[in-house]
């Protein structure tokens, strides 16, 4: 047997999100209206106050955060600062034990107080004795091998004859070194003496040829001043004869046809008024330069009346163009006149059929009325949670 479903019952607003508001419940309408329509209940979004908590819980937090590392940081710091001075006083803790390590094995841990000093000591030569002292040393053993056959027994009187024959040799030595430097002395001295010689000598031939040298130049000086008089002379001579030369060729040019360009020579006898000689011809008289000149005044009032007369034709072109101007402008503004009175009579036209139309709406307004909104229109809104 089935048993019966249990009734639905409606949920107020304060039942949404518990345990006692399943999602097949159903709320009330009209209380799920108060709460959409009132403004000071409704929610819409998020809780922005819990936004805020969590804010001020995250700024906290990170505050907390903050002065934690900040006071374990400066723990830190202090136990390295610690740590530091620590390992400082104890290098100079361990340097202190050395210095007095090494103090003490100065005074009391000599090299020489070591029982195998004798085999590194550097003056153990220098210390030690010899072999043998001499021929009664008890040292000498027969094993010892410090006695031979043969030996020179004698080595010191030998060594002081020799240190003799050393000094006798360093005596004749020092002699010779003495006679040598007197020899050197002596070839020094006549070295000098030659020297002072042969300047002597040098001398007296600079003298020699000073004296020989200021003879050649008076020599010398007679021979240019009679060159000079000489020269002048001929330069005297050469002179006048120019003067001379100059004089009868100026005679010759005064008295040349050719040379003054006689215009007489030039006339041809065959055709004396038309023709010349060109081998002889030298240029225009004064007549027939003053006969060119007139043509060539003619020449020039002829050409300014030329130009006169091409001025006035442009003038009168000028004045014929600038009529035609004037004639076409004249068109062209009748024309732009007529274009004007064609653009007024356009926009009366308009003007007109845009009043029949604004007529024509308003009767038609009139006559098939207006849809106008009533306020049922406006009323139908909000009447439903939908």
């Amino acid at each position: 047997r089935v048993s019966p479903a249990p009734p639905r019952t409606s949920a107020t607003m304060a039942d949404i999100g518990t345990q006692q508001f399943p999602r097949t419940k159903r709320f009330d309408m009209e209380e799920r209206k108060t709460m959409v329509f009132n403004a000071k209940d409704r929610t819409i979004g998020v809780d922005k106050d819990a936004l805020a908590g969590q804010a001020a819980d995250k700024a906290a937090a990170k505050a907390d955060n903050v002065q934690f590392d900040r006071y374990h940081d400066k723990l830190a710091n202090f136990f390295d600062q610690k740590l530091v001075m620590l390992e400082q006083e104890r290098r100079e803790i361990n340097a202190h034990l050395n210095r007095n390590l090494v103090d003490f094995r100065k005074e009391y841990q000599k090299k020489e107080a070591r029982r195998e000093y004798d085999l590194s000591d550097p003056a153990s030569l220098k210390t030690s004795l010899p072999a043998r002292v001499g021929d009664e040393d008890g040292r000498n053993s027969v094993s010892g091998a410090q006695k031979f056959e043969g030996e020179d027994l004698l080595a010191g009187e030998r060594r002081k004859v020799q240190l003799a024959q050393q000094a006798a040799w360093c005596a004749i030595q020092t002699a010779e070194k003495s006679a040598l430097k007197e020899h050197d002395r002596a070839a020094e001295a006549a070295y000098a003496e030659l020297v002072t010689q042969q300047t002597e000598y040098q001398h007296a031939i600079a003298a020699a040829q000073k004296e020989a040298r200021s003879e050649l130049q008076r020599a010398i000086a007679a021979e240019n001043a009679w060159l000079a008089d000489e020269k002048r002379a001929r330069e005297a001579y050469e002179k006048s004869s120019v003067a001379a030369a100059n004089l009868a060729e100026e005679a010759n040019v005064a008295s040349s046809d050719m040379l003054n360009e006689n215009p007489s020579l030039a006339i041809n006898y065959m055709a004396p008024h038309t023709r010349v000689r060109a081998d002889h011809w030298k240029g225009m008289s004064q007549d027939e330069i003053y006969g060119i000149a007139e043509t060539q005044a003619v020449q020039r009032e002829e050409l300014k009346a030329r130009k006169l007369a091409e001025k006035e034709a442009d003038n009168r072109y000028v004045t014929s163009a600038e009529n035609v101007r004037r004639t076409l402008e004249m068109k062209a503004l009748q024309v732009e006149e007529f274009k004007q009175e064609q653009r007024a009579a356009v926009f009366n036209t308009i003007k007109a059929q845009r009043s029949e139309k604004a007529a024509r709406d308003v009767t038609m307004k009139g006559t098939f009325g207006s849809n106008t909104i009533t306020p049922e229109f406006f009323s139908q809104f909000g009447t439903s949670a939908r």
